[in-house]
């Protein structure tokens, strides 16, 4: 029988103003059409269920606004449309706070040649900007030559909400040559939304971007390309969003000329060579939460297909789905069916990560990480490719830990971050390595009601595929508030990378730097902290943001590749930053940015 304490994944609706102190309590009960739905949500999808996002909708001049009200608020379908906003102005107030944040003592990361908060990504003015959160980036080494590398970033952009972006998942492409490194003087490029896809269940539907984007690159030199996926949604379906861009389109001026694209201009900057399709498309149920990995090798069964899992929410329970398509895919004929990746019996199973062991006697096998609420557990699968568009079989998963600690809420930090579990699989000269990392609180019990006190990153690995044995848990970081983490896999230099948001004691647990920590090859200790950013963030003091629309999320980008030579190698880490100031009706204050930082070693 299922415990009555609180929902250990419980998140809390927080309106925090200046000089509050939030009254936490434990996790609401899911909004609107998922009050049925005891698990936890995606905050992008928690807000388009919400009330506040009804009102958004019903507002909103975009297009999607009516598709999606028909998805999530059947009720207040009549009501449309209303007044649209002047302005991108929040819909859970402001929070007034102003002032650069304390300067950090800090040793910015060795060769990194960013500014101290990282680069905006996004083009947006700083007049009424609104947010962009829950980035994804990813690149190719030396496209433009080098050390001058092609960077793709995704993130949730809100100006989708207001009808100034035609998408909830903005697109935003580095591409200037001239600037190797970032900095202030080397910023995007151009930055669009990513377009409709057609809808594959209902002839002449269109099914809309809802957000939690994520990039992928594709290096193979046969098809060198981006694979960018999001969740969709129209009046009827949903599903998740994949397409491909060739990188010569990317690259072309012509093809995607600088600024902010029209849809006219995305059009053609995806081109007829630029596919797109939608996985796991259902009519009954609601996607959510995905990630995407692809198998990098040219030979072998599922040598260069595309996998992407994400949680299905059905009426009182959800499941993992993991599907495959080509590399190359054109249709939805070239992907498979989906496969359900977790046990029977887990009832509220989520925030999957998935990635490939990409050498050794097991190469290509598929590995999954998810999170199982209802028997606070991390959990581990292994599964079989066959070649897309044929569907993968899954063994049964197994327990990589029994955490009772997951996060729904920090003290003194408005973020309420889920525990969303990464994965990397390591090719070792034996076999391979598996590193799971995930967030939680070092304090049970009595944080229920008032906020984990003080969350850490920890990790576990294992070696066997077949049945692993998982060692004891190591934390990674240091004392302080530390979420998020994300991981990416070096096949050049054989280097785990790990980044997350990190505070220090020394400052308040709302004030955060970015943070790289690296495992060598053939060790499985985590070396020193690497900070990519060096000014401390508060999270508290975005203009834009609002407890139902928070632009931090449950996610951040990290992607990492280069040569065997050390010094041939770079990170890029994507993170979101208040740094910068706006001005909202005439009044000063920060703003959320997606920004990218990166790292040579």
């Amino acid at each position: 029988m299922k415990s009555s304490r609180p929902t250990l994944f419980a998140r809390t609706a927080l309106t925090v103003f200046l000089c509050a102190v939030p009254a936490l309590a434990q996790r609401p009960a899911n909004p609107g059409i998922f009050k049925d739905y005891k698990g936890p949500l995606s905050s992008r999808l928690r807000f388009l269920a919400s009330d506040a996002g009804k009102q958004m909708l019903l507002h909103s001049p975009s297009p999607m606004a009516l598709p999606l009200l028909q998805k999530f608020h059947p009720e207040a379908v009549g009501q449309y449309p209303q007044e649209p906003m002047m302005q991108p102005t929040p819909i859970g107030g402001r929070r007034f706070i102003t002032g650069a944040q304390p300067n950090a003592t800090l040793p910015l990361a060795a060769n990194n040649c960013d500014n101290h908060t990282g680069t905006i990504m996004n083009l947006e003015p700083a007049t009424n900007a609104v947010t962009q959160g829950e980035p994804s980036v990813d690149f190719l080494l030396n496209e433009l030559g080098t050390n001058n590398d092609l960077v793709v970033e995704t993130g949730n952009d809100n100006r989708g909400e207001f009808g100034t972006l035609d998408s909830l998942t903005g697109v935003y492409v580095h591409r200037d040559s001239s600037h190797p490194c970032f900095g202030a003087t080397g910023s995007t490029d151009f930055e669009m939304g990513n377009p409709l896809i057609p809808d594959p269940l209902y002839t002449g539907g269109e099914m809309y971007s809802s957000g939690l984007g994520r990039v992928l690159a594709d290096a193979n030199p046969a098809h060198k390309q981006f694979f960018l996926m999001d969740t969709r949604y129209d009046g009827t379906t949903s599903g998740i969003g994949l397409r491909r861009v060739p990188t010569a389109n990317f690259e072309s001026t012509t093809t995607c000329p600088a600024g902010t694209l029209t849809g006219s201009q995305e059009a053609t900057c995806i081109g007829t060579n630029g596919p797109a399709v939608i996985v796991a498309a259902t009519l009954d149920d609601e996607q959510d939460s995905p990630s995407i990995a692809q198998d990098n090798r040219t030979s072998g069964t599922g040598a260069g297909d595309v996998y992407v899992v994400n949680t299905s929410l059905r009426v009182l329970r959800s499941v993992i789905l993991l599907s495959a398509c080509k590399e190359t895919f054109a249709t939805s004929s070239d992907c498979s069916s989906p496969v359900i990746v977790n046990a029977l019996g887990e009832e509220e199973p989520t925030f999957a990560s998935v990635a490939v062991v990409q050498g050794g006697p097991n190469a290509g096998t598929i590995v999954v990480t998810y999170v199982s609420p209802d028997s606070d557990t991390i959990r581990f699968a292994t599964c079989t490719p066959h070649g897309a568009p044929s569907s993968p079989t899954c063994n049964t998963p197994s327990t990589v830990a029994t955490d009772t600690n997951h996060i729904y809420s920090l003290t003194n930090n408005p973020r309420a971050p889920e525990t969303w579990p990464v994965v990397a699989a390591r090719t070792d000269s034996s076999g391979q390595t598996i590193f799971v990392v995930w967030s939680t609180c070092d304090t049970s019990g009595s944080y229920y009601l008032s906020g984990c006190p003080q969350a850490d990153v920890t990790m576990r690995y294992a070696t066997n595929l077949s049945s692993p044995t998982w060692t004891a848990v190591t934390v990674v970081n240091t004392i302080g508030h530390h979420v998020e983490p994300a991981i990416a896999y070096d096949t050049g230099q054989n280097i785990i990378n790990i980044s997350y948001y990190s505070t220090s004691a020394a400052f308040q647990k709302n004030q955060v730097v970015m943070v790289v920590k690296q495992i060598p090859s053939g060790s499985t200790t985590p070396g020193s902290s690497i900070f990519v950013t060096s000014l401390y963030d508060s999270t508290t003091g975005d203009g834009a943001s609002s407890s139902d629309n928070p632009a931090y999320g449950e996610f951040m980008g990290l992607a990492a590749h280069g040569g065997s030579a050390s010094g041939s190698s770079n990170a890029y880490i994507g993170f979101v930053n208040n740094n910068r100031d706006g001005v909202y009706g005439g009044i000063q204050n920060t703003q959320a940015d997606n920004r990218v930082s990166d790292q040579r070693y």
